[in-house]
C-alpha cells in the first residue's frame, strides 16, 4: 500500500489497521512523497506514532514545485519502488485518490505484473492535473473501490468488469465515528490561537491545469471578517503551490493576531477544524466529501472540484471578489445555516474499511493484472 501525503494518510488510516490486523493480509507500507520531506512537516512521524512500521521509505521530493522537478522526483521514485517489487513480489498494491505520483507508481506495478487496487476512483475534478490520473490509474487498476454509486457507475463505464467496481463510500468519514475529535478548547490549546469566538477554516491547492495561481482576492475577501480567526492550512505539494505559501505566510505577517498557518495537523486535529469551524473555505476534496458530515457551511472556490457530487451545504464560486463577497454573505446567512443543519452527505457508506477488506479476502486469489475491456453498448 502507498501514501505520499499527510491527506491521503488520514483517509488510508483505517484501511491499514484494518489490514495490518487481518489474519489473512500481510501489510507492506510504502512511504514516500511529503511525509519524508521537513518542508511538508515530515509527517512520516505521525505514521510511526500510529504504530506502523513502513516496508520502505522512498524520500523523492525534490525541493522544487516546477513540473521538471515533479517529474525528477516520479522517476526517483518508480526506481527505487521497482527495486522494492521485484524484491518483494507482493499479491496487491493498494492506492487511493488522484496525486500525480500515482500514475509513475502504478506504472512501476504493471511492468511488475502486480495487480493494481484502486480507491476512490471515477470521480472528477475538471481544475486540476489529476483528473487525467485518477482515471488513468483506474485502467491500470484491476479491483476498484468508489464512493457513490456514481462514481462506481463511471468507472465501469470506462470499460471495467462491474464485479471488480464496489461501492463502498468515503474512507474519510469512518475517521468521523470511530476517532476521537479534541473539543474546541483542546484545539485552541494545539494551535496556540483563541478559537473559542469562531473561525474560518481555510484550505486552498494550486488549481495544476492553470498557468499561474493567485489568491489575493481570497484573502482579501477574508479581511471583511475581521471578527473570526482565519486556520490556514498549507497547500499539497502541487505546481504552483509555493505561490499560495508565499502569499499566506505574507498574510499571517499582516495579521499576526488573527492568523494561524498549519503546515501540517494529525488526523484527528484537522476533523476538530472541521468539525468546530464556522465556515469553511478552499478547495479541497475534504470539504466536498467530509465537511457535509459535520454540517457546517462550505465554500468551494474555483474549478478544481468541478465535477464531483456536492451536498447542499456547499457553494460553489469563483476566485473573485464579487463572487467571494456574495458567497460569503450566503454562507453565513441565517436560512443557509439553518438549511446546512439538515444536510445528508452523500459520500456516507458503511464500514468502507472492512468491505474492502472483505473482498479483498475473496478476490485477491484470483486477481490477476490481465483483464478484459467491458463494452457498453449506448447511442452517442
Amino acid at each position: 500500500m502507498l501514501t505520499s501525503t499527510r491527506a491521503e494518510y488520514g483517509l488510508l488510516y483505517w484501511l491499514i489497521k484494518e489490514i495490518e490486523e487481518s489474519d489473512a493480509f500481510e501489510l507492506q507500507l510504502v512511504v514516500t512523497g511529503t511525509h519524508l520531506s521537513y518542508e511538508h512537516g515530515y509527517t512520516i512521524k505521525d505514521i510511526l506514532a500510529d504504530g506502523f512500521q513502513p516496508a520502505i521509505e522512498i524520500s523523492n521530493l525534490i525541493s522544487d514545485d516546477s513540473s521538471l522537478s515533479l517529474t525528477y522526483s516520479s522517476s526517483i521514485l518508480m526506481q527505487r519502488l521497482a527495486v522494492f517489487f521485484d524484491q518483494e513480489a507482493p499479491d496487491c498494491f493498494v492506492v487511493l485518490g488522484d496525486r500525480v505520483e500515482l500514475l509513475a507508481a502504478c506504472n512501476v506495478a504493471l511492468m511488475a505484473k502486480i495487480p493494481v487496487v484502486h480507491v476512490h476512483g471515477g470521480e472528477v475534478t475538471e481544475g486540476a492535473m489529476d483528473e487525467k490520473v485518477r482515471h488513468a490509474v483506474s485502467k491500470l487498476a484491476n479491483l476498484h473501490f468508489t464512493s457513490t454509486e456514481t462514481y462506481r457507475q463511471r468507472v465501469i463505464q470506462m470499460g471495467e468488469a462491474p464485479e471488480t467496481v464496489v461501492n463502498c463510500g468515503a474512507l474519510g468519514l469512518e475517521s468521523i465515528t470511530k476517532e476521537s475529535i479534541p473539543q474546541l478548547e483542546e484545539l485552541s490549546a494545539t494551535f496556540n490561537a483563541d478559537l473559542q469566538s469562531g473561525y474560518f477554516l481555510i484550505v486552498y491547492h494550486p488549481e495544476t491545469n492553470k498557468s499561474k495561481e493567485d489568491i489575493t482576492e481570497l484573502l482579501d475577501a477574508l479581511d471583511d471578517y475581521p471578527q473570526y480567526k482565519k486556520v490556514i492550512i498549507y497547500p499539497n505539494s502541487d505546481l504552483m503551490s509555493r505561490d499560495i505559501i508565499c502569499k499566506i505566510e505574507s498574510y499571517k505577517e499582516k495579521h499576526a493576531e488573527n492568523v494561524t498557518l498549519v503546515k501540517s495537523a494529525l488526523r484527528n486535529d484537522y476533523l476538530g477544524l472541521m468539525k468546530h469551524c464556522t465556515l469553511y473555505i478552499g478547495n479541497s476534496s475534504s470539504g466536498i466529501i467530509e465537511m457535509p458530515s459535520f454540517q457546517r457551511p462550505v465554500i468551494n472556490i474555483g474549478d478544481r472540484q468541478k465535477g464531483r457530487i456536492c451536498s447542499e451545504v456547499t457553494i460553489g464560486c469563483e476566485l473573485d471578489s464579487k463572487d467571494l463577497e456574495l458567497a460569503l454573505g450566503k454562507a453565513l446567512s441565517e436560512s443557509f445555516q439553518k438549511k446546512v443543519a439538515n444536510a445528508q452527505n452523500p459520500y456516507q457508506g458503511d464500514s468502507p474499511s472492512k468491505q474492502i477488506v472483505k473482498k479483498l479476502k475473496s478476490a485477491l486469489p484470483e486477481l490477476s493484472v490481465q483483464k478484459k475491456f467491458m463494452d457498453i453498448t449506448f447511442k452517442v
